[in-house]
């Protein structure tokens, strides 16, 4: 009989990317033996061209909820099919869905479905991204759209883990690590699958605290997806709101009600990490199944500041420059010995 789990409420989703051939599947090979004994048991939806039924047959072997999802991707074509695997995620075992995505997944759409629609933002979070890297091959694709969003996957990842080292020159070695470095300095490099498993049970399991209005940055939980209720806006405060972040802040998108517009009343936004980008607005009438809302994508988010410098916003029309972005948005994480 399966112990209920008293904390957290919501069933945690791990998102594990890597371009084709990084080593995903291997990577869940080692990982899963170890998560079968934990608290909660792992969840799979394995997302393929080809091989998902293949790959999801040897994940089974160790492993006792394995899903396949065969063709396109879970954030665009297969993404109907992604909703319809977590709509039937049991709601009475306590689980970690894990969903290793295909290789060219963009990792911005498959996040912000998770965080945008509501029946999953109630079930589901926080959301943790690991990225696999296949060091011999980093940067090496024939495509420029193919490095570009090998990139992003990096980007977005809350752990990175790399392999086929010694099979990378010590020059590359080198490439690899001045890139991730620039690319998210926020993501926590991991060894192996067996660190990873540590990490994912104290990740999961962990008290998460009751926000606390009166200090809230003290009760800041990092993550790197992170999602705010709205309220009613002004344009002019939206646009100012969403320009505050740092280029850290890698994607925000929502909706939100207007204010100040009665022909529109409302409108579907997104802002960038590119500075010279003016945040985009498409006006219209906000479905029902639609919650004001804004989802951010970056490295180590902290939910709290980020609702702090909201109602900064909201209660006052023109707040102090340096107030917008707290410092704990993005907290310096110690470098490796």
């Amino acid at each position: 009989m399966t112990e209920a789990l008293s904390t957290p409420q919501k069933t945690p989703i791990i998102i594990v990317t890597g371009f084709l051939g990084a080593g995903k599947t291997t990577f869940l090979r080692e990982l899963l033996p170890l998560l079968k004994d934990t608290p909660r048991r792992p969840y799979v939806i394995l997302n393929d061209f080809i091989n998902a039924e293949i790959d999801s047959a040897t994940l089974r072997q160790v492993a006792d909820e394995v899903h396949a999802i065969s063709g396109g991707c879970v954030c665009c074509e297969s993404s109907e099919a992604l909703n319809n695997a977590l709509h039937q995620v049991p709601e009475n075992i306590p689980c970690n869905v894990i969903i290793e995505a295909n290789g060219t997944t963009d990792p911005y759409p498959l996040i912000e479905l998770v965080m945008l629609l509501p029946r999953h933002h109630e079930r589901f979070g926080p959301v943790i991204h690991l990225n696999v890297i296949n060091e011999k091959r980093w940067q090496k694709r024939f495509l420029p759209w193919d490095k570009t969003l090998e990139r992003a996957q990096t980007a977005t990842a809350s752990h990175i883990i790399t392999n086929r080292r010694l099979e990378a020159s010590l020059r590359q070695q080198l490439r690899v690590r001045t890139e991730l470095a620039q690319i998210n300095p926020h993501a926590q490099r991991i060894e192996s699958a067996k660190e990873f498993g540590r990490i994912l049970s104290e990740l999961t399991t962990a008290q998460q605290p009751n926000f606390d209005t009166a200090n809230p940055i003290g009760h800041a939980h990092h993550h790197v997806a992170t999602r705010v209720e709205l309220p009613p806006m002004r344009e002019e405060t939206l646009i100012r709101w969403l320009k505050s972040f740092p280029p850290e802040v890698l994607r925000i998108k929502g909706a939100v009600h207007l204010i100040d517009d009665a022909e529109y009343e409302s409108c579907f936004f997104q802002r960038t990490d590119d500075e010279t980008e003016r945040p985009y607005l498409s006006k219209g009438k906000l479905p029902q199944e639609t919650p004001p809302c804004a989802v951010f994508i970056g490295g180590k988010l902290d939910a709290a500041a980020i609702e702090a410098s909201l109602q900064r916003f909201l209660g006052s029309t023109n707040p102090p420059q340096a107030s917008l972005v707290a410092p704990s948005f993005l907290p310096k994480i110690p470098t490796r010995p």
